[in-house]
């Protein structure tokens, strides 16, 4: 098993989880390092690390950074999606997963789709910096890395259905963002 995976879109629609090279993840290995636990929860990180400005109403000691996969709204019963939005494309949070994985996530368009919620993640096995996991997934993943700079992925798979061509993106730096 590897110690580096990329969940997110591989040039096309399609949240999945990759090993290095682009390999597909069996089902059985997938679901032990895409699920975790947030407040007891079992959560799927399908964009639950991403980072997310938390609506007005309810910022509490002035902090409006938040992300889907704490639940809930401060001192509320609603969930955190619906009151909050998407910070810009590129910037993202450092996690450290209950199952055992470094996480990085951020929204992202430029891997092949580009509607809302698209998002892509880094995992790496263990307890590391956000340095680390962007240097695996430079390692690992380059195309990623490259369909960021170019704003969306190559000429070859921007083909989309009734021949209509996908449209590039601005480029996206990556950039960490601080709770």
């Amino acid at each position: 098993m590897s110690d580096c995976f990329f969940f997110g879109c591989w040039n096309e629609s399609g949240h999945y989880l990759f090993a290095p090279g682009g390999q597909s993840v069996r089902h059985a290995e997938s679901e032990l390092i895409v699920y975790c636990t947030s407040d007891g929860v079992r959560t799927h990180i399908d964009g639950a690390l991403a980072p997310r400005k938390l609506s007005a109403y309810w910022v509490r000691d002035g902090r409006d950074l938040c992300w889907a996969g704490q639940g809930k709204v401060p001192g509320g019963h609603v969930g955190i999606t619906y009151h909050s939005t998407e910070y810009p494309q590129g910037q993202f949070l450092l996690h450290y997963l209950d199952n055992g994985f470094t996480a990085i996530q951020w929204w992202d368009r430029c891997q092949g789709d580009t509607r809302g919620a698209c998002n892509s993640t880094v995992l790496l096995r263990g307890v590391h910096t956000s340095d680390e996991v962007l240097a695996a997934l430079h390692e690992h993943f380059p195309h990623v890395v490259e369909n960021l700079a170019r704003g969306g992925p190559a000429e070859k798979f921007r083909k989309r259905a009734y021949g209509n061509e996908l449209a590039l993106e601005p480029p996206v730096q990556l950039v960490e963002v601080k709770p």
